[in-house]
């Protein structure tokens, strides 16, 4: 009877999550391309983005969750915003945080019907993994964006976590935090591994989540070759704040 339960109210959050992913994406769609040449960066459209996550989270009265940390996200700067990622849902949480700023994401997500169109319509950064042309690009695309005064939010993780324990953490955000002298800024998820679990459909009721915004990470003292060291530090102060998250 519990699966059965757990059944049914998995479908209804996916019917929830198309439901609101169609009205949001249009709205994304359209806004993008009326107003191109007046919003060129999609700042309007990354507003409405900003209600998909919210939505979501209002409407289903079983998942509650706390944000720490948000005003350490200045409004008319840049971060390179280094998120833990455990879950599907972390990206449906992000967006909770209200803030301006473009995903690095992998190729496939931009191939989603409505969802990926309006990311392609935000100007979201994608990276096919293992297609060094590709990261070139995608690197490319970042720089730009961090100079146009626009964070870039990315999981240094690379992929969901199967344990949904802190993986290790590729170089590539780290490497542009230093170049273009931008601060790092971790932010620490904990409960979203619970919601949904990597490889499954079904969702978690009665889930509390939280999102821990870091003192952002200076980069200006860093030589360009000092990218590592800058990662070990990120990681360990999230993985920190996730176990104090998870006490």
């Amino acid at each position: 009877m519990r699966y059965i339960l757990q059944l049914i109210y998995s479908v209804l959050i996916w019917i929830l999550i198309t439901l609101v992913t169609l009205g949001v994406s249009t709205s994304i769609i359209v806004v993008s391309f009326t107003f191109q040449w007046i919003d060129p960066d999609r700042r309007a459209s990354q507003r409405i983005a900003n209600t998909w996550g919210k939505i979501i989270t209002f409407l289903n009265p079983t998942w509650s969750i706390k944000i720490q940390g948000r005003g350490y996200i200045q409004e008319g700067k840049s971060y390179v915003l280094a998120a833990n990622h455990a879950s599907f849902s972390d990206i449906i949480f992000l967006y909770c945080l209200g803030k301006q700023f473009k995903w690095v994401a992998k190729d496939s997500l931009f191939k989603i019907p409505f969802f990926g169109w309006a990311m392609s319509a935000l100007k979201y950064v994608r990276l096919i993994r293992g297609n060094q042309e590709s990261i070139r690009n995608s690197f490319d695309q970042c720089f730009y964006w961090l100079n146009r005064n626009m964070s870039l939010l990315i999981f240094p993780e690379g992929t969901r976590s199967v344990t949904g324990k802190l993986g290790s953490f590729k170089n590539g955000a780290f490497r542009l935090a230093i170049k273009t002298r931008k601060p790092v800024v971790p932010i620490a998820l904990t409960g979203t591994s619970e919601v949904i679990k990597k490889g499954s459909a079904q969702f978690s009721p009665n889930i509390r989540c939280k999102i821990k915004v870091l003192k952002p990470i200076q980069t200006t003292a860093y030589r360009e070759d000092q990218y590592g060291e800058l990662r070990d530090l990120v990681r360990a102060r999230m993985i920190e704040a996730i176990e104090e998250g998870e006490k």
